[in-house]
C-alpha cells in the first residue's frame, strides 16, 4: 500500500479495479479538478434572471406584528 501513496505523492494516478471495472482512483491531493468560477455564476444569474427582486428587511417588516 505504501507504494501506491508514494507513486501518487510523485504524480502519478492510480487506478484500482474490481473485475476489469473501475471502482477507486487514487490522485494527488494537489490536483483536484478547478471549479471555473466565472461560468458558475454566469450560470447561476442565468436561472436567477426571472426571480423578482426579494427585500429581505420589507419581508421581515411585514411579519412583525410591532
Amino acid at each position: 500500500m505504501s507504494k501506491f501513496i508514494l507513486a501518487v505523492e510523485a504524480g502519478e494516478e492510480i487506478v484500482i479495479t474490481r473485475r476489469g471495472t473501475e471502482v477507486a482512483r487514487l490522485i494527488p491531493s494537489a490536483t483536484r479538478p478547478k471549479i471555473d468560477r466565472v461560468a458558475a455564476i454566469l450560470e447561476a444569474r442565468k436561472k436567477l434572471k426571472d426571480v423578482p427582486y426579494f427585500d429581505e428587511r420589507e419581508f421581515t417588516k411585514f411579519g412583525r406584528k410591532w
